[in-house]
């Protein structure tokens, strides 16, 4: 954000518990004081505690009681909130925060062009509201997984949360999920009885191979391109897939896999 100057007209209003801005066909951005009771499906919501950014979510605040502040963006109709979710992870990630999801999303390059107008017009108003765009202090990261081939034609088997599969590491970005699969069919909600963002992106990636699906069994081989995109799409994630995917031996890929 350095050296941009932008301008962006806006009218608002406030009360004891939220402040609301109005951006006309740009959205609304609201800081809400206390937890809001009832969240829109599709907002975005940067969730901070003491000056400190310590979530992110899409569409629910569920698991967030004690934090102190919540910005939400209600997107703009041209903007899709999945992808510009995607996109804030990303954006959040090279300060630091450690927020970026692990899925992978295709997004084109003119709406990677229009999120990145977009969120240099917002930005400064989240700044206004204690979005900070710093790096925190480094926390223990993430443990790290190495790809080996010696693995590529050792079958993984998964069998979580009513699905099962067989998948194999075949190569860095690519986990092949083999014929037969069984998909766990309850999409994951939030306590409104909203589709979560797991849940959303779950679908959305069985939609990519609907062809290949049929009453939640796969009927053909698929590619995915990592961990947890085979997570989320066998169970809409929700737990560490590194910890599912299990050798004949009964070894999970993390043991076998991880940086020591």
């Amino acid at each position: 954000m350095e050296g941009k100057i932008m301008t962006t007209s806006f009218t608002g209003d406030f009360s004891d518990d939220k402040v609301t801005i109005q951006l006309g066909d740009k959205g609304q951005i609201i800081c809400y004081m206390e937890k809001p009771e009832i969240v829109n499906d599709e907002s975005a919501f940067f969730i901070i505690k003491d000056q400190e950014l310590i979530g992110m979510s899409l569409g629910s605040v569920d698991n967030f009681d004690r934090a102190t502040r919540y910005l939400e963006i209600r997107m703009p109709e041209n903007i899709i909130p999945t992808d510009f979710f995607y996109f804030l992870t990303k954006e959040m990630d090279q300060f630091g925060y450690n927020l970026a999801v692990d899925y992978k999303l295709k997004i084109s390059q003119a709406s990677l062009k229009v999120y990145q107008t977009y969120w240099d017009q917002i930005s400064p108003l989240l700044a206004a509201f204690g979005l900070r765009f710093v790096a925190p202090k480094k926390s223990r990261q993430k443990p790290r997984h190495k790809f080996l081939k010696s693995l590529a034609e050792v079958p993984f088997t998964v069998d979580y949360q009513g699905s099962h599969a067989t998948v194999y590491w075949v190569k860095n970005n690519e986990f092949v999920v083999k014929a037969g699969a069984k998909l766990n069919e309850k999409v994951p909600l939030t306590k409104a009885d909203l589709i979560s963002f797991a849940g959303k992106f779950g679908l959305r990636l069985r939609q990519e191979h609907e062809k290949q699906l049929k009453n939640d069994v796969l009927l053909e081989d698929i590619t995915l391109r990592s961990v947890n995109e085979v997570g989320t799409f066998l169970y809409f994630a929700g737990t560490n897939s590194w910890l599912q995917l299990k050798a004949p031996d009964g070894k999970t890929l993390h043991e076998l896999t991880v940086v020591k």
